[in-house]
């Protein structure tokens, strides 16, 4: 009883911190930011979201759950049935809200979280579930908790070492804030598509709003194009091949515009309104219109004679961090001295491959063997 009312205190406590003070930690990386879109922003698939099922799926599903919560339990069933009905044309985000009223619910998604980081994040949920009346009956559900690790492979040290990481908590709060800031005041809570929907009564219920919500998916335009890039600073050019840039299918460090399958010089873009901007805060770094900032922190600012200037297709670009890169797009980031020659050179040393993954040059091959390619309008699977 003791342990459970501790729980509590520490779920008031945070979810306190939540309400007055927003996302806990001011020295977040940029990758851990998104567009500041405002309410709607937490409408849409968001960086760091867990998904389930094809990242592109014509139609997304946000499920606000609360591991305690017994109709949690029962739309989990639900969801992953809807899942199998509609391979490929449905994924599922899950974001925690958990409540006040279930002591364990937070120390639970930290649970899940902790999982998570070791690749395990959906079967643990799938564990959560399926044993909720054992864990929520018990006075310490850790030792439980424990097992359920184990059982996934995840030893014991490594996952308590990864339930105390501070970042784990500030994720939970993050989604709780979101919740809030919706105005999402129950459990479990869904937008479909982009929506906010009643709780289904049924599975029945449930396909009807997963329908209409395909139907009017066909009606949007549908995204898939590549632009060729460089960026020099100071005359060093960035290596973006490095495996912390790169994405893989499943698991894109942004669903809508990355890099992958070991190529740093070829962008590609999945939505419209993707700007040079937001391509750069998902890898960690900043572009504005007075300074680059790389990853590690390292900063190149138009002073002392240095000027930043964005090249598409060889002509200066004043928008900068706002362009949107269009398909088969040459764009230069080039920092350093304004001297014609040197940017004249950059700009011949961009490369020319966005044209094989749009297959607009098949004179030149075909793209490499991979999940992410094809033409405009064509989706990954």
């Amino acid at each position: 009883m003791v342990i459970k009312k501790a729980f509590f205190f520490l779920f008031c406590f945070l979810t306190l911190l939540a309400l007055l003070y927003g996302h806990p930690t001011e020295n977040r990386s940029a990758r851990d930011r998104s567009f500041d879109g405002g309410v709607q922003k937490y409408l849409f698939p968001l960086l760091g979201d867990w998904i389930k099922g094809p990242v592109r799926a014509p139609v997304f599903l946000i499920e606000y759950v609360d591991f305690q919560c017994p109709v949690c339990k029962r739309y989990n069933e639900t969801v992953n049935k809807l899942l199998k009905d509609y391979q490929g044309n449905l994924s599922v985000i899950y974001r925690h809200k958990p409540s006040q009223t279930h002591p364990y619910a937070f120390i639970a998604a930290l649970c899940a979280e902790s999982a998570g980081l070791e690749g395990r994040f959906w079967p643990m949920v799938d564990l959560l579930f399926e044993n909720q009346e054992r864990w929520a009956g018990v006075a310490d559900p850790i030792k439980l908790f424990k097992e359920y690790a184990m059982a996934l492979n995840i030893p014991e040290e490594k996952f308590m070492q990864n339930l105390r990481k501070p970042e784990l908590r500030d994720k939970i709060l993050k989604d709780l804030q979101s919740s809030f800031i919706l105005g999402m005041t129950q459990v479990p809570s869904f937008i479909l598509g982009g929506e906010r929907i009643p709780n289904p009564q049924s599975y029945e219920d449930f396909k009807i709003l997963v329908e209409a919500a395909l139907i009017k998916s066909k009606k949007r335009e549908l995204v898939h194009e590549h632009a060729d890039f460089r960026v020099v600073l100071d005359g060093k050019p960035i290596d973006f091949s490095a495996p912390k840039y790169q994405s893989r299918f499943g698991q894109e460090i942004d669903p809508y515009v990355h890099l992958h399958h070991g190529n740093g010089r070829v962008i590609h873009k999945h939505k419209r309104g993707i700007t040079l901007g937001y391509f750069f805060k998902t890898l960690g770094m900043e572009l504005s219109k007075d300074r680059f900032v790389l990853d590690t922190g390292e900063k190149f600012e138009v002073r002392n004679g240095k000027v930043l200037l964005l090249f598409v297709n060889g002509k200066l670009e004043p928008s900068l961090d706002a362009y949107e890169p269009r398909d088969l797009d040459r764009i230069l980031i080039y920092y350093g001295p304004f001297v014609d020659k040197l940017i004249a050179k950059e700009i011949s040393s961009v490369s020319d491959e966005a044209c094989i993954y749009s297959l607009k040059c098949p004179q030149r091959g075909k793209p490499p063997d991979e999940e992410c390619v094809g033409q405009l309008g064509s989706d990954c699977q």
